[in-house]
């Protein structure tokens, strides 16, 4: 291409587009940047709260420490490590500078991050719902002890950590149009040398992060809601019999949760 079309071009551009404004030309006005900073700081802070009251209450109360609290407590975790590294970041970098600001460092830290807490939230309801499936599908044997659960939530976070671990090498910053070369302003995504290697990890996100949790989400709570509240008595003489144990596995389900 003619050099002197490209410089006819940044020339032009420059022209239209100053560095007040975004990468799209449109000057982001004093009341949208309000609404967003408000919005996005009720949701920091009901997000950290909430999930912070939640760890606390599990800890300081014994009897409280149950399997199943310790899978909350973990998506609690989850949650929190989003609401640190996702809700401020995302908001001011996405939805009112349209740029990264924060450094190549935080560019791979909070993408990394971010990835990191997602894998952590979805596994945890998986491993929440095989506990609730396994309590009700045979309630005799016995409940998957706490030394268990936290051997799973350990699992859980070497897998996210793994897993993710692409997203934190390949993170940097770039320069994706002329806008950010005149500026010098830079955003934070994935550098892949090969664009086959990217889909084919995208492909891997995609199914390890929603397919594969949502399936064996909708697979262990169809099956317990047919367990719990699907079958029919089978005859009048047994039907006290099939009552007691239809309200005792209401009562496993709802202790599970």
């Amino acid at each position: 291409m003619d050099p002197s079309f490209n410089d006819s071009y940044k020339d032009n551009f420059t022209f239209n587009f100053t560095c007040n404004n975004g990468p799209g030309g449109v000057d982001t006005s004093p009341y949208y940047q309000a609404a967003v900073y408000i919005m996005y700081c009720f949701i920091f802070l009901f997000a950290l709260a909430g999930n912070s009251l939640v760890c606390h209450v599990v800890k300081s109360c014994p009897h409280m420490r149950t399997v199943t609290n310790y899978y909350i407590v973990n998506l609690a975790v989850g949650d929190i490590l989003m609401a640190l590294f996702c809700v401020p970041f995302s908001s001011v970098s996405t939805l009112l500078l349209q740029y990264w600001p924060f450094g190549a460092e935080m560019c791979q830290i909070v993408s990394y991050s971010q990835a990191v807490s997602v894998f952590v939230s979805a596994y945890t309801l998986v491993a929440i719902s095989v506990d609730r499936y396994m309590a009700i599908m045979w309630p005799l044997k016995p409940r998957i002890s706490k030394r268990h659960a936290k051997l799973t939530i350990g699992v859980v976070w070497i897998v996210a950590l793994g897993t993710a671990l692409p997203i934190l090498l390949l993170s940097s910053l770039s320069q994706p149009n002329p806008w950010y070369e005149e500026c010098g302003r830079f955003v934070c995504e994935e550098k892949w040398d090969n664009a086959q290697y990217r889909y084919c990890y995208t492909m891997m996100l995609m199914l390890l992060q929603y397919v594969v949790p949502l399936l064996v989400l909708v697979f262990t709570y169809t099956r317990i809601a047919i367990e719990v509240w699907g079958k029919k008595t089978p005859g009048e003489a047994e039907n006290t019999r099939d009552q007691r144990m239809a309200r005792n596995k209401r009562k496993v389900c709802h202790i599970s949760t």
